[in-house]
């Protein structure tokens, strides 16, 4: 069953296609074992692009994105460079895609470094997205990003020295989470990024075009946090970024074609207006289902009136309060075991608990979703004999109560 789905774009590199491909297989056993998937997502791609994919057979979906002027785009809400706006539309489609309830997307110019994947997984809940530890090099005119570290070790797959990187990441790396960091290899619930509305169509404009107020995978990362999800960097995930991309890294001769979605047999991808989040029905209509898919299609279409939606607000941050708490309590057990057995073996114990943990998980959350409810007044349920609540009528006190929870208890 696969667990993971890795996500990369590609439009016209064969030479970045069998790189980030094979560094990917080399580095994920996950993937043999078929817990993981790699595919890629032909954004605007050339025709010799998508017959290297398909001769090679290699896994992709074809994503054509509708072209839209700087005018409209910035009447949507986006801003230079347009190029961008299909990028990160290319993302999306990808995660619509995604079979896994994780996904990671990755540059087709990342190169991996073992376990990179398994140090992600680790670290990762539902109030985190992980990213790895970059190495890059020095760009003729892009600086080395401030959460990367600076290592040279080619521009391109035909300079890039494997054995000098590998030795290099085992050297840095180092057990332990940073706050911040960047925004790719980043891995992340489905779900939840679905749920945010995924990435919007670009980046944020201003009063103009040409500015730019937030860049798009910043402008998510907002919205992750704004829901909770914190975003982290795994110290012992490494991957090498060649900064170069596509648009660098290919002949000026193999510029992509301007081909339709009608010729390519798939409908043109819209630019969704910012703030995405408000687009989530028309998301939801166009993922590829899952159970977390099918779950959150109830929540969203359950509740036509508003006692039922009160009710649903009301059980949702129940529910999502019990998933903190079992976090908390997670990362303090985590904690205990270092103390008592050492951080070198507190790895493999934490396994065995949560190969465990995963068993009573559903009693688990209804045990804290009752603690948390008793701790907010909203388990004053009928026969409730909490403060405020008539013990021997078995009636609940009101006035005591929120109006999303009066309304919770109300006949609907």
């Amino acid at each position: 069953m696969v667990k993971v789905s890795i996500i990369s774009l590609v439009y016209q590199s064969p030479a970045l296609a069998d790189w980030v491909y094979d560094s990917a297989h080399k580095f994920t056993p996950m993937i043999a074992r078929g817990e993981a998937e790699f595919f890629f997502v032909a954004n605007d791609p050339t025709s010799a692009i998508i017959a290297h994919l398909t001769e090679r057979d290699y896994p992709h979906v074809v994503n054509i994105n509708k072209r839209y002027s700087d005018e409209s785009l910035f009447a949507l809400g986006y801003g230079t460079p347009e190029y961008m706006s299909r990028v990160y539309r290319g993302y999306n489609e990808g995660i619509r895609q995604a079979k896994g309830d994780y996904v990671v997307l990755v540059n087709s110019d990342n190169y991996f470094s073992p376990d990179w994947l398994e140090n992600l997984l680790k670290y990762s809940d539902r109030s985190r997205v992980i990213v790895s530890r970059l190495v890059e090099r020095s760009h003729p005119v892009f600086s080395v990003f401030p959460g990367a570290v600076h290592g040279e070790f080619g521009d391109s797959p035909a300079t890039f020295d494997e054995a000098a990187f590998l030795s290099f990441a085992a050297d840095i790396r180092k057990t332990g989470l940073e706050a911040g960091g960047a925004y790719m290899p980043a891995l992340f619930h489905r779900d939840i990024a679905i749920e945010a509305g995924l990435y919007p169509c670009g980046n944020v404009a201003g009063e103009h075009f040409a500015n730019i107020v937030r860049y798009g995978d910043e402008a998510f990362f907002d919205v992750l946090r704004s829901m909770g999800v914190q975003h982290f960097t795994a110290l012992d995930s490494i991957a090498y970024h060649l900064k170069e991309g596509e648009r660098d890294n290919c002949p000026h001769e193999q510029a992509p074609s301007a081909k339709s979605a009608e010729a390519s047999e798939v409908g043109a991808t819209p630019v969704v207006p910012f703030p995405t989040r408000q687009a989530l029905p028309r998301v939801l209509d166009s993922m590829s289902p899952t159970k977390r898919h099918d779950e959150l299609m109830m929540r969203i279409s359950s509740g036509r009136d508003s006692h039922a939606r009160a009710r649903q607000a009301a059980a949702l941050a129940a529910e999502t309060a019990a998933g903190v708490r079992l976090v908390e309590q997670s990362e303090r057990f985590r904690r205990a075991v270092e103390r008592v057995v050492g951080v070198r073996f507190a790895s493999r114990v934490m396994r065995v608990v949560h190969a465990v943990s995963w068993t009573i998980l559903p009693l688990r959350l209804r045990l804290a979703r009752r603690k948390v409810r008793g701790w907010h007044g909203t388990s004053a349920t009928l026969g409730s004999r909490g403060p405020g609540c008539g013990a021997r009528t078995g009636t609940t006190r009101r006035s005591l109560l929120t109006p999303c929870e009066r309304a919770r208890y109300d006949p609907a």
